[in-house]
């Protein structure tokens, strides 16, 4: 005899299959990710999330704010642990002294959310676009006829290649491969650019594009002297 299933049954196996894909669809995704921070009775999101008495909006775990630090937004989660006390990974994207990308703190998609999704690893840096080192084309239409060539090969080595903020190194001009994943030999949006770690009063540029006491400009003579 063929078993008939009630209505109510086919709707809570639903809420639970939508439940299900909320756990382990896109924010699933931080399971086996660098912001996997799960320990033995704790799962991966009670790290930054807690279903009840929580701070904000967001259902952080804890007060998101540092002592002495009022940010609002998305930052100060990213911030509780990318200010050194978790990792010295991206430590210099909250630098004040440093020229950072504009953002609307606070502002849905127009905060650190503009660029990144802490639960969307795949594209590295957790960013929302497999852009590579042409991220600043995903919303910048530079770099076309009338602007510095992108993906061509550069005709020489930069004499400064190694801008790497990480190490406290805020200088240079980085070659990509092909794909703007690693180094190689072409010139991408990110080898004059950075959305963070640039230098003060500057485009985001990791080297001055003018020097006050001479004609030639620093960034440019890097690839061409």
């Amino acid at each position: 005899m063929r078993r008939i299933v009630p209505p109510l049954a086919v709707a809570v196996a639903m809420l639970l299959a939508l439940g299900a894909y909320g756990a382990f669809g896109q924010q699933g995704h931080v399971i086996g990710s660098k912001h996997d921070l799960a320990s033995p009775g704790v799962a991966a999101c009670e790290q930054c999330h807690i279903p009840h008495d929580a701070y904000g909006d967001y259902l952080w775990a804890r007060g998101p704010n540092p002592a002495g630090e009022t940010y609002v937004g998305v930052r100060p989660l990213c911030y509780s642990c990318h200010d050194g006390t978790v990792t010295e990974e991206g430590r210099y994207a909250f630098d004040e002294t440093l020229s950072q990308h504009p953002t609307v703190p606070g502002e849905p998609s127009k905060d650190c959310d503009m660029c990144h999704n802490a639960h969307t690893p795949e594209y590295g840096n957790f960013l929302l676009f497999p852009s590579g080192a042409n991220l600043c084309r995903s919303c910048h239409g530079k770099a076309g006829p009338t602007d510095h060539p992108v993906d061509v090969d550069a005709a020489v080595a930069p004499l400064d290649s190694q801008w790497n903020p990480s190490t406290g190194d805020l200088s240079g001009t980085r070659l990509w491969d092909a794909a703007g994943a690693g180094p190689g030999n072409q010139v991408k949006c990110l080898s004059c650019h950075s959305a963070h770690g640039g230098l003060e009063g500057s485009d985001l540029s990791t080297m001055p594009y003018r020097d006050p006491t001479s004609t030639i400009s620093p960034l440019c003579q890097n690839c061409h002297p």
